[in-house]
């Protein structure tokens, strides 16, 4: 199984620095009572953090369409047979199989498993549930009664392309502090230049301190590089892109069917991060508990076009393809944090608690095009089997940072992490696969895709697996599909250079139950 890994936002790594080696704990602690006033003192001026990096491009670039029970029971292998509504987002010229006039909703009910651990250490398991629409659509198809078309067909509505619901948690006692990550984003700054989301909020509170005024921030736990505490962290992540699907196309003399797709998808997410910091066995003097938490949402939308043709070699032989040009997203990031540090002060207890400022950050960005090639074969009455094989060009997606603005800095970020993208991603092929046994009005499914590694160097695949069932009459049909897959992921809550890293090793299993109700009319 291959895994990406899950960013870590705000996504501002440190380099170089060496902190000072703290030396008078007693002078330190007496100190810290003045940090109140001394905030007041100051004249902060808000900084812009970028939170996209290349791991976040793939959120919207590598998707897993869902659509009806019927194309997710045989794997999503759609593409090449026509007359089912998730054909529009894969290839459209299945619009131009239907012969009715169709309406039909798809409720989905989502499962999905994690298991993490920090450093090797004992797995903690989290669960997250949702019960949403995977499917709503609606064709209209007029019957030709003569000419070289047998029918034209306009479809319209919505196919969901991802989910984004998932829960992690983890715990265990390791070595290093997030703590040097905000007193490294701080080195070489004075006070009233930090940034407003993790140093600032860090230096108001005393987690990080700089008596001498040199840009050399300390910190509680200088030169005990080597204590183990506990530290845990619950991640929580949610939101949807469903696409709108505006669709044309045709039967041209029952041997091509045609069709395009005008794809206007809408993307909400949402982040929400809790990390503490606990020292309950007093192995660092003066510190007792930190907590830092972020928040963050995304919304926006956006266009993109489909084609594709099918063409009948017989009765029994299908063969098509489809074009997905790149999908031009404009989105906004909404972002704040809140910081609570604990600590002793010469005997006595001390808390502070500092919010940042609401963030706010508009962009764009193009998704990869997309190559699909369909095959089918009709078993007669008794059933057919189907494949689709696409081809995504990764190393295609890239940001565009400067839409609604003009500063240097953004351009010089959006520059680095475009580079950055055709660095780190390839193009791969998917492939899905799935077939149908029709007995009477009854229908019985299974499938299963196998989606390639993004990543450079990584040749493996993930694998997803389907079964499904259905009725169908002449009025209407009822389809149930049930689908499971599993991926291996690697997060980093934060990162120090020349620090022990905090690795969380993550098993993500999810499931997922999908029904249709569909109409003829």
């Amino acid at each position: 199984m291959w895994g990406g890994s899950v960013s870590n936002w705000p996504t501002l790594f440190i380099s170089g620095g060496s902190l000072y080696i703290l030396k008078n704990t007693i002078i330190l602690n007496s100190m810290k009572s003045k940090f109140k006033a001394l905030y007041f003192l100051l004249l902060v001026s808000i900084a812009t953090i970028h939170a996209q990096t290349s791991s976040d491009i793939l959120r919207y670039s590598f998707l897993n369409p869902q659509g009806t029970a019927r194309a997710m029971g045989i794997g999503g292998a759609i593409g090449g047979l026509g007359g089912d509504f998730s054909s529009l987002s894969i290839n459209p010229a299945g619009i131009g199989g239907y012969w009715k006039s169709e309406f039909m909703i798809t409720p989905t009910f989502m499962s999905n498993n994690t298991r993490a651990s920090l450093n090797n250490g004992i797995e903690s398991e989290q669960l997250a549930r949702k019960v949403g629409l995977s499917n709503v659509g609606l064709v209209f198809t007029n019957m030709a009664d003569r000419g070289a078309w047998k029918s034209v067909s306009l479809g319209i509505g919505l196919n969901k392309l991802n989910s984004y619901e998932q829960e992690m948690y983890y715990n265990n006692e390791t070595q290093g502090t997030i703590v040097d990550r905000f007193a490294g984003l701080a080195f070489g700054q004075d006070p009233s230049t930090l940034d407003q989301f993790e140093a600032y909020p860090a230096y108001v509170t005393g987690a990080i301190y700089d008596f001498e005024n040199d840009g050399i921030y300390e910190t509680d736990f200088d030169g005990q590089d080597q204590e183990v505490f506990r530290k845990n962290q619950i991640v929580k992540t949610g939101g949807y892109d469903n696409e709108l699907v505006l669709s044309f196309g045709g039967n041209l003399k029952d041997r091509v069917l045609l069709g395009a797709t005008i794809g206007i998808p809408f993307i909400s997410y949402t982040s929400e991060k809790n990390y503490l910091e606990s020292d309950e066995a007093d192995v660092i003097p003066a510190f007792n508990e930190l907590r830092f938490d972020e928040y963050l949402t995304t919304q926006g939308g956006g266009v993109n076009l489909k084609f594709g043709a099918i063409f009948k070699l017989d009765n029994n032989i299908r063969i098509g393809g489809a074009f997905h040009t790149p999908t031009y997203l404009t989105l906004t990031d909404r972002f704040s944090t809140e910081l609570t540090y604990a600590f002793n002060q010469g005997g006595g207890d001390e808390s502070f608690f500092e919010p940042s400022p609401e963030g706010e950050f508009e962009y764009a960005l193009s998704t990869p095009w997309k190559a699909v090639a369909n095959a089918a074969w009709i078993i007669g009455k008794k059933g057919f089997i189907s494949t689709d094989i696409e081809y995504v060009d990764y190393a295609s997606a890239k940001y565009d940072f400067t839409t609604n603005s003009d500063n240097i800095d953004d351009r010089t970020y959006q520059d680095e992490v475009n580079a950055e993208i055709k660095a780190t991603y390839k193009g791969n092929v998917n492939i899905r696969l799935g077939g149908e046994l029709a007995m009477e009005g009854f229908r019985f499914r299974a499938g299963g895709q196998l989606l390639g590694s993004p990543f450079v160097d990584d040749s493996s695949f993930r694998s997803v697996l389907s079964v499904g069932a259905g009725i169908r009459g002449n009025k209407a049909f009822l389809d149930v599909a049930f689908t499971h897959s599993s991926i291996n992921e690697t997060y980093l809550p934060y990162r120090v250079t020349g620090a022990p890293n905090q690795v969380v090793e993550s098993h993500l299993g999810k499931n997922q139950i999908v029904v249709t109700v569909g109409f003829k009319m």
